[in-house]
């Protein structure tokens, strides 16, 4: 097999391996990784003999050859070292399964590739590291365990964990009944933080059983970063929830893993995230995200992620939050750069109000050139960073809708958003203001005095041409690639931008405008020949010297395109209002010709 070299010449090292691989007889089940795992994994090539072999299960898992929905979600199997494995399927549709061992994604759905069976052994190929060499005991046991000689030859300790050590000492049914219960009776996955996710709450006092137990999914829940990010990270699992003796679901605070890639380096992080629906109790309405230092670290009874936050407790302001992350540096620059006027807003602890926060990336993005104007004039950047605050409100993303509008403080510009969901399931909220359109990457992260949003572009500071946009934006890809053939393209592509002598409304027809129209004619106005008369329709959707937003558009009755009057009708806020570079962006549904 040409692709799992690797991994053969991974246990020529070791004879216990070697043994189990051609021995015939013996009733196993291998999970082996392919090349590539290796290739873009290079440390599992430095596995020891242990890591190795709890790759290798003691029994048939002949349940991955039956094709059918199985009774429980994870199955439960013990390796040849004594280890844990967990085995756990998806339905992507009906009669279509992904099947995951601990972390590692078998072949089946990512190549067409399935097990193989010689003698009395199951080969089933892995395209993701499994991850750790499982933990011998429970989840309280690697919590109080005080033996280091444990964690030799290991990748994760548990020095930094005597702070949830303490806190369990305190709560013995918790510790027992959760965290330390028998395998057979219940597996979970553990959230752990760690000594420093303590350290950033302030009333150590607010740490109780039910903080405890948020950081617990419900029963038969056990899920490794992998197959949870695979399910599309859209599936909330409820956390546990201790009363009267009585393990129950808990379906007001549910926990939901995250990744959040890095766009310049590729490198992506992984949060666990606790979201609180309703307030309950000392729970606050919104998320809490904790960044996953150590993942998929299998025990006894479930799987362990060590997080570098407490879930579930909202103990810091704005300002405290922004201040802290390593993200929002340049914000706090600029925030800092115009003194407490808007610093005010975060700070108390009064008022609520809804701030989307731009990261490091946001302001990468900016030309030197605008920048630099930006920093001169004080006024327009206190106008940017004041169209970023929505006061006396707490927006999470389940309000958002395609009709919602919101005020800012800025008293001039409102807010719009976009919830687009492509594909299936995946739902990513867009804001608008200010002529920018930006996706929000870190939804409802919850404060003492609001929400935040933390967000990829900076609102109100334009500096893409249209034709940037066009060919960004999906939904024009028609009028894109129509355009590139045009003399027209050259006006919506200047040198400069922010220049008030290049202003215009541009009404572009989307995919779908174009879909109306005739094949005939779309196909004949393509062709090569007619590239003139395309040019005199685009024309015609083009308002030279004004730049009319949305809000501009609603207090007329027409605009005078080309010499001729264009009546305007509303119909509901069914177009989407852009201002770029001191120029008017619209969509429409259907063509001005």
């Amino acid at each position: 097999m040409p692709d799992l070299q690797q991994w053969r010449a991974l246990c020529g090292y070791y004879a216990v391996a070697t043994a189990y691989m051609k021995d015939s007889n013996a009733r196993i089940t291998v999970f082996a990784p392919v090349d590539d795992v290796f290739t873009y994994n290079p440390d599992i090539r430095a596995l020891d003999q242990k890591e190795t072999l709890s790759h290798i299960v003691d029994s048939q898992v002949v349940d991955l050859t039956m094709n059918k929905v199985w009774e429980k979600q994870t199955l439960i199997r013990s390796t040849i070292n004594s280890g844990y494995t967990y085995i756990t399927q998806f339905e992507n549709n009906p009669g279509n399964f992904s099947y995951f061992a601990n972390a590692g994604m078998l072949c089946n759905h990512a190549s067409n590739q399935w097990g193989i069976i010689s003698g009395e052994q199951y080969l089933f190929k892995i395209c993701t590291p499994m991850g750790h060499r499982p933990y011998p005991g429970t989840a309280l046991s690697f919590i109080r365990e005080h033996d280091v000689t444990v964690f030799e030859e290991r990748q994760y300790n548990n020095r930094d964990l005597s702070q949830i050590r303490d806190i369990l000492d305190r709560t013995p049914d918790i510790a027992l009944v959760i965290y330390g219960s028998s395998a057979w009776n219940g597996f979970h996955t553990f959230f752990i933080p760690n000594d420093a996710a303590f350290a950033r709450v302030v009333d150590r006092n607010r740490i109780d059983r039910e903080v405890l137990l948020a950081h617990v999914t419900s029963t038969n829940r056990v899920l490794f970063t992998w197959p949870w990010l695979y399910d599309g990270g859209q599936h909330y699992y409820p956390s546990v929830r201790f009363s009267a003796n009585i393990i129950e679901d808990n379906f007001k605070l549910k926990l939901v893993m995250r990744n959040i890639t890095d766009r310049r380096t590729g490198k992506w992080d992984l949060y666990a995230v606790s979201e609180v629906y309703e307030r309950y109790s000392q729970f606050r309405r919104g998320a809490v995200w904790a960044k996953i230092l150590v993942p998929n670290i299998p025990t006894q009874n479930g799987v362990v992620h060590i997080i570098d936050n407490v879930l579930g407790i909202v103990s810091e302001t704005i300002d405290m939050m922004i201040y802290r992350n390593e993200k929002t540096t340049t914000l706090m620059r600029y925030i800092n750069t115009i003194g407490q006027i808007v610093r005010n807003y975060f700070s108390a602890t009064g008022g609520l109000v809804t701030f989307f926060a731009p990261w490091n990336e946001a302001f990468d993005r900016i030309p030197e050139q605008i920048e630099r104007r930006l920093l001169r004039d004080r006024i327009w950047l206190e106008q940017i960073l004041k169209l970023h605050i929505v006061p006396a409100k707490e927006l999470t993303s389940d309000e958002i809708t395609n009709e919602t509008i919101v005020n800012t403080i800025d008293n001039m510009r409102q807010l719009y958003f976009i919830k687009g969901e492509w594909p299936a399931n995946n739902v990513t909220y867009y804001v608008i203001g200010g002529g920018i359109k930006t996706a929000i990457m870190m939804d409802n992260v919850a404060a003492t005095n609001g929400i935040v949003h933390y967000i990829e572009r900076v609102l109100g500071v334009p500096y893409q041409t249209l034709w940037e946009i066009m060919r960004n934006e999906s939904r024009l890809q028609s009028s894109f690639h129509m355009m590139q053939n045009l003399q027209l393209r050259y006006s919506m592509d200047p040198w400069q931008v922010l220049t008030p002598e290049q202003n215009f409304t541009f009404f572009v027809p989307t995919n779908e405008a174009w879909h109306k129209q005739p094949a005939t004619l779309v196909n004949r106005m393509n062709d090569g020949g007619h590239w003139q008369a395309l040019q005199y329709v685009y024309k015609r959707h083009i308002v030279q010297g004004h730049a009319l937003m949305y809000t501009d558009l609603r207090e007329r009755t027409y605009v005078m395109m080309n010499d001729e009057k264009v009546v305007l009708r509303r119909r509901g806020r069914c177009e989407f209002a852009k201002i770029c570079h001191s120029k008017s962006f619209n969509y429409f549904d259907n063509e001005l010709i």
